[in-house]
């Protein structure tokens, strides 16, 4: 079973024991990686900037685009993540 975890700020919820929610701009980043992707000198950047897309969780996660995803998480078939 899962560990749900809930900022007490904004209220956004995760269970991925690697996820990072970022205390600045509450965004959730899918790996440490990720976030600090969005840092920059102690600044908070976009997803949108840093070329982080939202992954298709059932909350808010920003990761890095995959090139291909399985058929069954994608019906229309374009090899875009979260495209329907």
């Amino acid at each position: 079973m899962s560990q749900t975890n809930t900022c007490s700020r904004c209220q956004a919820r995760w269970t991925a024991a690697d996820v990072c929610h970022c205390n600045g701009c509450h965004h959730t980043f899918s790996s440490l990686t990720a976030f600090e992707a969005h840092r920059r000198a102690n600044t908070c950047r976009t997803p949108h900037e840093t070329g982080l897309v939202l992954l298709g969780r059932t909350y808010p996660c920003y990761g890095r685009p995959t090139k291909t995803t399985a058929p069954w998480l994608n019906p229309a078939g374009n090899n875009t993540p979260g495209a329907a």
